[in-house]
């Protein structure tokens, strides 16, 4: 499945993730390719769907936001549509009349230094301690960066050390997550 994990900083913010893909059988590649993109200035990290992944990382160019846009509205008002819009056109996005619209993923997404939990409704959040994780590694991720004192990180070069250790610690406990693991920075 995946570890993915991010921390966001003053002006920036760290994206790791593992390198495992699985299907629902248990069996397992390596990706060539990490979990995280850049794409026309957003990091994506993507869970779930490769399918949903794919076409978030390599399907379109995100729209990018002004210098002086909100980033929640940019967030509520074109990533998401755009997504949606693509989902559908790929056929991946599910919804039955009188259902919530659904995909097959969830993301980690960073614009401009600021990190995006995107569900697979579609609904987005951002957490006050600036700390997220998603995946099958995630809950091991989040108990190691509460045990190393993710609190006390104040710079990029920690954030990055301890999303590696944190993804460390989650494949050792997570046989569904494996190296190499990749990190991304973006700043604001």
């Amino acid at each position: 499945m995946t570890t993915l994990v991010a921390i966001q900083g003053d002006g920036w913010s760290v994206l790791g993730c593992d390198s495992r893909l699985s299907d629902e059988h248990g069996r397992f590649q390596v990706s060539k390719t990490p979990k995280i993109v850049e794409n026309n200035g957003v990091l994506i990290a993507g869970c779930g769907s490769s399918r949903a992944s794919n076409v978030l990382h390599y399907g379109y160019t995100q729209p990018k936001p002004t210098v002086k846009e909100d980033l929640n509205t940019y967030m509520t008002q074109k990533f998401i549509p755009q997504m949606r819009k693509n989902f559908v056109d790929a056929g991946i996005d599910m919804k039955e009349d009188g259902d919530v619209a659904q995909n097959e993923g969830g993301f980690l997404i960073s614009v401009k230094g600021q990190v995006f939990s995107v569900s697979d409704d579609y609904s987005w959040d951002t957490d006050v301690r600036n700390v997220y994780v998603m995946g099958s590694g995630g809950d091991v991720a989040l108990g190691a960066l509460a045990a190393l004192g993710v609190e006390k990180v104040k710079t990029v070069n920690q954030a990055e050390t301890m999303i590696r250790k944190a993804i460390a610690i989650a494949i050792q406990y997570d046989n569904m997550c494996s190296e190499p693991i990749h990190t991304f920075r973006q700043f604001k």
